[in-house]
């Protein structure tokens, strides 16, 4: 199953849900509005009562990042397994509890495969809501920095060509592990660029 992700705000101004549902009616409009608010309102009450942040993601915007398929599930899965192993443990590890909260690479290990988000503050860790599963784009880029030389060593040619693409450019045609880091770490520097939220699914 591939995953796609895209950088954007959790709330649109009303002309921008007029623009992306072709809806005209304003009532109609107001609702899709105060439904996206309401979510991005507990978020914001959420990640002030864990971590006392002060954050905005009811904020309506209309602006927009990057936007990409990232790769599939198994090649999450193969990234997943490489930062893991690297920790000495395994992803089952990470996701069944047995690894310390907080610990490295559980941001990228402990968020769902293809839904959820990944928020444009820094927290040290991923949670859960309700059933939306939530982690910091700061800290998960820090993950995949790190993770660069290991990845380096143990796929030279792709991560050559990874490393020589440039955000501005088109996504390099990268398959596997390879892929997914390559457009996590696009993804992420794009939503810090713009304070935004990066939306799985």
């Amino acid at each position: 199953m591939e995953i796609y992700a895209a950088v954007a705000p959790l709330v649109l101004t009303l002309e921008g849900y007029q623009e992306t549902y072709g809806e005209d009616d304003p009532e109609e409009l107001q609702l899709m509005q105060l439904q996206d608010r309401e979510l991005a309102e507990e978020l914001d009450q959420v990640l002030n009562d864990l971590y006392f942040l002060e954050t905005n993601l009811a904020e309506p915007s209309n602006d927009e990042g990057l936007a990409e398929e990232i790769g599939t599930v198994d090649d999450l899965a193969e990234l997943r397994a490489v930062a893991a192993e690297s920790q000495g443990q395994t992803v089952a590890d990470y996701q069944e509890g047995r690894v310390k909260a907080g610990q490295l690479y559980n941001h990228l290990i402990n968020h769902a495969d293809d839904s959820g988000y990944y928020l444009p503050y820094d927290f040290p860790q991923s949670f859960v809501v309700g059933d939306l599963s939530l982690g910091s784009v700061p800290a998960l880029l820090r993950e995949l920095d790190t993770l660069q030389p290991l990845m380096a060593e143990r796929f030279p040619d792709a991560m050559a060509t990874a490393l020589a693409t440039s955000d501005e450019e088109e996504r390099a045609e990268l398959t596997g592990a390879v892929g997914v880091w390559h457009s996590l770490s696009r993804l992420c520097r794009s939503a810090l660029a713009l304070g935004l939220p990066i939306h799985l699914g």
